[in-house]
């Protein structure tokens, strides 16, 4: 039952966060939806899988919200439609997902114990190292490579930064 609540929550969430307008209140809703996944991945996989993409998401929302804090207008939540949204799209995905694990008490049957061995032993961060899948890992290099270079050619130091600070002469 508790599988079927988190995935009902975890569908409200995602369905809420085209509604939201302000960038922190968005940033709330990816953090709520993060620690949702996060919960379902520990409760399905491994939880230091669920722990490392936590914290990386959380490194990422911080960057985020250091960028929203300095360039975003302060704006007041005014409109509280979206909550009444979320909680109706939460109750509906909640009886569907309900009526569907009930029907087939299967699917929320934990694994067996030979399903389990063989779900850990094949997901785990250190079968990328193995001498058959280092193309995997020339493959995953060259991405984050043409990503630094999107960056540092995104940002050049000739424009300057957003906002410029001026210091008062003294």
């Amino acid at each position: 039952m508790s599988l079927s609540i988190m995935l009902s929550m975890c569908l409200a969430i995602l369905f809420l966060m085209p509604l939201m307008l302000q960038p922190l209140s968005l940033g709330l809703c990816i953090m709520l939806l993060t620690g949702a996944l996060c919960l379902l991945a520990s409760l399905s996989a491994s939880s230091w899988y669920a722990y490392i993409l936590f914290l990386v998401f959380v490194g990422g929302l911080l960057v985020m919200f250091a960028y929203v804090a300095v360039l975003a207008p302060n704006t007041f939540f005014l409109n509280f439609k979206p909550m009444i949204w979320m909680s109706m799209i939460f109750m509906v995905s909640l009886v569907i997902m309900s009526t569907v694990f009930f029907k087939n008490p299967l699917s929320i049957a934990p694994p067996s114990s030979h399903s389990a061995s063989l779900l850990d032993s094949s997901s785990t961060g250190a079968n990328l190292v193995f001498m058959n899948s280092t193309s995997i890992m020339i493959i995953l290099g060259t991405i984050l490579l043409i990503a630094l270079l999107a960056v540092v050619k995104i940002c050049y130091y000739q424009q300057g930064p957003l906002r410029t600070h001026s210091y008062p002469s003294e």
